[in-house]
């Protein structure tokens, strides 16, 4: 999917719902979230079981991680990825500039900086602490 596109449809959701709160989105798109421990490295997947989509987050991670894991994960769906089961995992909190898991970021970032006027922060550092982004998500942030 073309970066226009992803930044397209995550306004879409943006402004179909409300809101750029995944947790809430999640609520209002009528995708359930579930809680489980999924270990230590696994912070999130996204599932679909008999066509109704479901976003499974780590009872390890902090609402933080949470938040952004299921912006990613809503990037997965709303991206129409084919995987089954796709998976945000610590050890690939990194950026990528090509595949399902560049777009996934890529849509997480633009979901949750939809609206806010970048020019109102003076660094990269405080916009994505004020809109809960993590710091390893900065060059997918377009100034």
């Amino acid at each position: 999917m073309l970066r226009e596109r992803i930044k397209r449809k995550a306004h879409e959701v943006v402004y179909s719902t409300g809101t750029r709160d995944p947790i809430k989105i999640c609520e209002a798109k009528n995708i359930p979230v579930y809680y489980d421990d999924l270990g230590k490295q696994i912070m999130a997947y996204h599932t679909v079981i008999k066509r109704i989509p479901a976003i499974v987050l780590s009872t390890r991670n902090s609402e933080f991680e949470n938040n952004y894991s299921c912006g990613h994960e809503l990037g997965h769906h709303f991206c129409r990825h084919k995987g089954n089961t796709e998976h945000l995992d610590r050890k690939n909190l990194r950026f990528s500039s090509i595949g399902d898991e560049a777009e996934a970021n890529e849509f997480m970032v633009d979901l949750m900086l939809d609206g806010v006027n970048k020019h109102d922060f003076e660094t990269k550092e405080q916009l994505l602490k004020a809109c809960g982004i993590p710091l390893w998500a900065e060059k997918y942030v377009e100034l």
